[in-house]
């Protein structure tokens, strides 16, 4: 169930980016179907006459969408192991995954069902986010955030200090968005890549602890910053200016435990929440409200539990999971 406050006391996966520029998109041609920044529409509007173009917001673009009666298997990809702990969606056709059984992030098209690459990390990924045209990752039993560049080139981006580095995420803004934790208490934090602290998110107005282990994070389309948290069993959600909003333990419908790991955000601001225990996944909108779930076990969607989530700006859905050496990509707004 969904707890959340609305009176005084409370109120991305990755970002898009401009085909023009390595900047973020912030608007959208729709005659010439081109993402653009703020920086470039003006470049664009110099290859046709004005009268041409029809710039909407970006986040505006996908408002129609609605959900499918039932989700649609696009695409199945098979990958060289079990134990998957994330995935991430990269440039037109690609996806990155890691697994507990490798310290390899392997690299596959998802459209053709074939690997393309792999690379050797300096340690045990476990966590991994779309960067640009990089991807962001931490490591098990690490304090510290590294990237792999599209070169195939690995760097440590900074150090979380005494924090460990749980889920990663980057914000609309194009800032590398982090689960950390120390002993019992956790937090989610905003950085630079430079690693300069943007924002730091621990209490909520009341001084009550929001976080304990937050282990899958997500900012969604209105910029709140989604957290999945395994010790409180719970998903919590903050504003962009970390003022509480709500927190969500399960359908309240349905009585038994909630265990929630992978998180991601639908251009609706709907998040998508993989349940370990019961092979679930739920899918909540932007108020915490339980909207359905997509309920692959026993059917013939999904065996295993699941763990990591992403979704693309198309609002396809890729999921990996423990028990299985499958990804599956779903579609299920229309």
């Amino acid at each position: 169930m969904a707890t959340n406050y609305t009176n005084t006391d409370a109120m991305a996966q990755h970002f898009v980016q401009c085909q023009l520029c390595p900047e973020n998109s912030q608007f959208y041609c729709k005659p010439c179907e081109v993402r653009l920044c703020e920086g470039c529409v003006g470049i664009h509007l110099q290859k046709k006459s004005p009268e041409a173009h029809q710039f909407i917001h970006y986040h505006k673009l996908w408002k129609n969408r609605k959900l499918m009666s039932e989700p649609e298997v696009v695409s199945i990809v098979t990958c060289p192991y079990t134990n998957m702990l994330d995935i991430a969606r990269w440039g037109e056709s690609k996806i990155y995954v890691c697994s507990t059984l490798s310290r390899h992030i392997h690299k596959f098209d998802f459209r053709k069902n074939e690997g393309v690459d792999n690379s050797l990390a300096p340690g045990w990924p476990r966590r991994l986010a779309t960067f640009g045209e990089d991807i962001i990752f931490t490591e098990r039993n690490e304090n510290d955030v590294k990237i792999l560049t599209k070169n195939g080139e690995f760097k440590t981006l900074f150090s979380t200090a005494d924090w460990s580095a749980r889920g990663i995420g980057c914000t609309a803004s194009g800032h590398i968005m982090l689960g950390l934790q120390k002993l019992k208490t956790g937090k989610v934090a905003i950085f630079d890549k430079a690693g300069k602290v943007l924002k730091e998110i621990v209490h909520d107005k009341q001084g009550k602890a929001l976080y304990s282990n937050p282990y899958y994070v997500v900012e969604n389309k209105n910029g709140d910053f989604c957290a999945t948290d395994i010790v409180l069993s719970a998903v919590v959600v903050v504003d962009s200016e970390g003022g509480f909003k709500f927190t969500y333990t399960g359908n309240p419908s349905v009585d038994g435990r909630f265990d929630p790991h992978g998180i991601a955000a639908d251009s609706l601001s709907n998040l998508v929440i993989a349940d370990w225990l019961t092979r679930q996944l739920h899918l909540i909108d932007e108020n915490g409200h339980f909207l359905r779930y997509f309920d692959f076990f026993p059917n013939k969607f999904m065996s295993e539990s699941p763990t990591g989530l992403c979704i693309d700006s198309q609002d396809l859905l890729f999921l990996c999971g423990y028990d299985s050496d499958k990804v599956k990509v779903m579609k299920y707004l229309h």
